[in-house]
C-alpha cells in the first residue's frame, strides 16, 4: 500500500496504512475529520475553519508512527477548482462530478413531491481523496437550495455525513 492523499480546502493529509500503529490519536483527537465508519475515512474539510485546520495539523503531528502527514499544496498535484464540474443528469437521476472533463463520480437521487432523496454516492477510486465527493455533494445541495422546491432526505451515508460536517446545510433536511 502506498501513501494516499486526502485533499481539503485548507489542509491536505496523507496516510500510509502499512506503518499505522492504530493508536487512535487521530480518531479521538478530531472525529469530525477522522471517522473509520465513513468513506473516505479522512475528510480534511471537517476542519473547515483556519482554527480547525490548525487543530488538524496538531493532531496529525501527534501521530506516533508517522502514518499521517500534513502535505503542503505546493508539493501536490492538485485538481484546480475550475477543472471540477458538477451537473444534474435528470435522465439518469443523479448529479455527476467531472474532473478535467472525466466522470469522477455521481450521487443518485429519487424525486417525490417536495423531496429529493439521495440514495447512493460513488467516486471512482482514481479520484478518491481529491475532494471530488465533497465538491459533488456541495454543488448538488447548492442546486437543491437554489431551486427551492424540495427538502433533502440523505439516505446515502456519504451525503448524510457531509451534511453533518457542514451545518450550514441543515435547513435543507426533511424532518
Amino acid at each position: 500500500m502506498s501513501r494516499k492523499l486526502y485533499s481539503g480546502r485548507l489542509v491536505d493529509v496523507s496516510f500510509d496504512g502499512e506503518i499505522c500503529e492504530h493508536s487512535g490519536v487521530c480518531v479521538r483527537g478530531l472525529p469530525e475529520v477522522f471517522n473509520v465508519n465513513e468513506r473516505p475515512w479522512i475528510n480534511p474539510d471537517g476542519a473547515w475553519s483556519p482554527e480547525g485546520a490548525q487543530l488538524l495539523i496538531d493532531v496529525v503531528g501527534r501521530c506516533p508512527s508517522g502514518a499521517l502527514k500534513i502535505e503542503r499544496p505546493e508539493q501536490l498535484p492538485r485538481v484546480e477548482e475550475d477543472s471540477v464540474g458538477v451537473t444534474d443528469n435528470p435522465a439518469r437521476h443523479r448529479y455527476e462530478v467531472r474532473l478535467d472533463g472525466e466522470l469522477a463520480g455521481f450521487a443518485v437521487y429519487t424525486l417525490s413531491e417536495g423531496l429529493i432523496t439521495f440514495t447512493h454516492t460513488e467516486i471512482d477510486p482514481a479520484f478518491e481523496g481529491r475532494g471530488a465527493g465533497s465538491a459533488l455533494v456541495r454543488a448538488a445541495l447548492d442546486d437543491v437550495r437554489a431551486k427551492g422546491e424540495r427538502k433533502v432526505l440523505p439516505l446515502c451515508p456519504f451525503v448524510k455525513g457531509w451534511i453533518r460536517r457542514h451545518p450550514g446545510y441543515d435547513e435543507l433536511l426533511y424532518r
